[in-house]
């Protein structure tokens, strides 16, 4: 597989196949003249996936969603200039949500650099720290030298893609012409050709792949005393567990050892809807979903502060549990697997260098047995939610946009893989999504908490994706990325678009700033007006507007062939601003109405 037709094919060729032994499966490919040896490698060499993307920034968060989707990197290639810049924003999410990215950027030799050379930009360090680990490829050079220099290089950036944690690798590939694979006549490619024996060149090439959950810096639980001086936790007494975002993301086993924790320790989970675990109801856990309006019940937010806390994973979303945590003075502990500060309340936090499962060890191996206290307050968590539950399915009869997105939980199939727009839909979910077991695959793009790139993103997912995919997205998101339609015909698997088109940014509604009515809608709700109806048919994309919940019951399971489909659900954020408002309000009060 490798070509010796000139040094840039050599150089291209030996890339790309050292990458496919090591375990690369899936590129994706930006036109452009710099980058035509990369293009012509992958392209030719026959095991790899290769997705074409005219647009850069969509290219790259549909390689985004399909590191997020198989834990495995995805080469993006592009040629120089601008077109690497475009990159930017989707490396930042990828870094930050511990997604692995292999970054391949075209570029001229360096002799034409800092001249006015068309097409030419510093892509030195292009994207800052955001990588863990980036250089530059040197020029190709026909000589063993050179092919055991290329050969270990890539191997280095496949290892970095997974370690110290998954992320962004970055290559700059400086090629001189001719760019194109055309023989150079060269009697060094000749007589290298001959001498090149790729079996004994590929010797010894061994897979690298992803570490489990905290296995290259946690320690046994049992360890933790003696190695570390800030207090353990304690586990007999009272405490909850928080379960946000998992940076890094999630397997079954990970999320059925939160699960086993929980269980053995009798302690109530909070878990934010950005994470599956409230599609993993064993019917024994005390899984909290309606956190957000327990806590502002005053008398309840007072008798329901714990001890400590376990959290795993990034904070929930909700602000009103920050609020709530920020005021408890009890220890919180923090199993941080991956060695980064995931409290921005700026805590007296203790981090405990271990994983879930080692956690889930210990405590099985302790034979725990809660105390009546420990079943009381998780008995309490459990019928606060009973007595919320009610009033909130009181509150959605009269609400259109929330409801449909409660009850979509009941509508998909079971392991549907399911990305949440951020902003308004973030909310929705959290507030309403409902515990159930069908094992749904949640995934956001909450690195970054942008709304750029969500279509590609789905589209990623769903590429080769063997279930079904669903985005979850408000009319905003969808239109900042719906360059994303462009990749249809290269997107192998089937998406469903579920569009919560209330004309404008739902999410400032719900803020402060609404209350500056002479700048609120053209400066920051800025409406649109786009009929999505005309808009899918230029793309020649399937779009139904759903009217009601059964209208929105009846399109599973999916009867159509089409690969993509929009399903509109037409709300009015000023209503459901004041209808959430209320919902929140009545809960100030709640144990007063209650009684």
């Amino acid at each position: 597989m490798v070509d010796f037709t000139n040094l840039n094919s050599l150089a291209a060729s030996l890339l790309v196949e050292t990458w496919f032994r090591l375990g690369l499966r899936q590129a994706v490919i930006c036109p452009g003249s710099r980058s035509s040896p990369l293009t012509v490698a992958l392209a030719r060499h026959g095991g790899i996936d290769c997705v074409v993307s005219l647009d850069e920034r969509s290219a790259s968060f549909f390689a985004l969603g399909h590191g997020k989707c198989t834990g495995q990197p995805v080469a993006l290639v592009c040629t120089s200039g601008t077109a690497a810049a475009n990159f930017l924003p989707a490396i930042i999410e990828a870094h930050y949500s511990q997604v692995p990215l292999l970054v391949l950027t075209g570029d001229r030799p360096p002799r034409l650099r800092h001249c006015r050379a068309g097409q030419t930009i510093d892509q030195t360090k292009l994207y800052g720290h955001y990588p863990q680990w980036q250089t530059e490829l040197a020029l190709p050079e026909p000589n063993m030298d050179y092919c055991h220099y290329l050969r270990q290089t890539v191997i280095h950036s496949w290892q970095k893609c997974f370690w110290p944690g998954l992320g962004v690798v970055h290559l700059n590939c400086p090629f001189d012409e001719p760019l194109v694979p055309l023989e150079d006549g060269s009697e060094c490619l000749e007589h290298l050709a001959r001498e090149f024996d790729e079996e004994h060149f590929y010797r010894g090439l061994t897979t690298f792949a992803a570490m489990n959950q905290g296995e290259a810096i946690s320690l046994p639980f049992s360890s933790i005393t003696s190695a570390f001086s800030p207090p353990q936790p304690d586990f007999s007494r009272l405490g909850l567990i928080l379960v946000g975002v998992l940076p890094g993301g999630e397997t079954p086993a990970l999320l059925t050892d939160i699960l086993a924790i929980a269980r053995a320790l009798h302690y109530p989970v909070l878990c934010d809807a950005l994470c599956s675990l409230r599609n993993y109801d064993d019917g024994q856990t005390a899984l909290i979903t309606n956190y957000d309006f327990l806590i502002r019940c005053p008398s309840w937010a007072k008798q329901l502060v714990p001890k400590q806390i376990i959290q795993i994973g990034e904070l929930p979303t909700s602000k009103a549990l920050r609020n709530w945590l920020s005021t408890i003075d009890c220890p919180r502990y923090i199993l941080n697997f991956h060695g980064e500060n995931l409290d921005p309340l700026q805590g007296q936090t203790i981090y405990l260098p271990t994983s879930v499962a080692q956690v889930a060890d210990y405590v099985h191996s302790q034979g725990l047995t809660p105390d009546a206290e420990q079943k009381s307050y998780a008995h309490s968590w459990q019928e606060k939610q009973r007595q919320s539950q009610t009033m909130i399915i009181s509150a959605l009869a009269d609400a259109h946009t929330p409801l449909m997105v409660a009850q979509l939980a009941h509508c998909l199939a079971p392991q549907t893989n399911l990305l949440v727009a951020n902003s308004l839909p973030v909310r929705w979910l959290e507030f309403f999504w409902p515990v159930n077991g069908d094992r749904h695959r949640m995934f956001v793009n909450r690195g970054a908490n942008g709304i750029d790139g969500t279509l590609s993103t789905a589209m990623g997912i769903a590429h080769r994706s063997p279930g079904e995919t669903v985005l979850l997205t408000g009319d905003l998101s969808l239109l900042h990325d719906s360059n994303g339609f462009l990749n249809q015909s290269q997107m192998q698997g089937n998406l469903t678009i579920i569009l919560l088109n209330n004309n404008g940014g739902g999410i400032f509604q719900t803020l402060p700033i609404a209350q500056c009515e002479d700048v609120f809608e053209t400066y920051f709700a800025t409406p649109q007006g786009v009929d999505f109806s005309q808009l899918c048919r230029t793309y020649g994309v399937e779009h139904q507007i759903i009217t009601n919940l059964w209208d929105l019951k009846e399109q599973w399971p999916r009867n159509n062939s089409t690969s993509i489909r929009v399903l509109e659900i037409i709300g009015d954020r000023r209503q459901e601003a004041q209808w959430l408002k209320s919902l929140q309000a009545q809960f100030s009060c709640a144990d007063s109405l209650i009684q």
